[in-house]
């Protein structure tokens, strides 16, 4: 599996993505090392995918659901690239928000 060195060390991040998720960041951080960003900066980028996911996320809920509580704004900020892929997929079924977190 593709990983992410990040000041010499391994991310998780990328043991959570799926293939096409796994080529574009791939893609993303070489274009940043070729342009001379090193470890701290690419490790920060992909913090920032897995937060820009969970916002889009919050968004969408929020769009569907109406204001969310404190408590599931958490959750879903704390919540791995796996977790994430699975409730913004039920988004689309979800009747509840509790159907959501299952």
């Amino acid at each position: 599996m593709f990983a992410v060195e990040a000041a010499g060390t391994r991310t998780e991040l990328t043991d959570q993505l799926g293939p096409c998720e796994k080529e574009a960041l791939e893609l993303a951080v070489e274009q940043l090392r070729s342009q001379g960003y090193g470890g701290t900066y690419v490790r920060l980028y992909c913090e920032g995918y897995v937060r820009g996911y969970a916002e889009a996320l919050i968004e969408l809920l929020t769009a569907k659901f109406g204001t969310l509580s404190p408590a599931t704004i958490h959750t879903i900020q704390i919540g791995g690239i796996p977790q994430l892929r699975t409730w913004t997929d039920r988004v689309l079924t979800a009747t509840t928000l509790d159907e959501i977190f299952v």
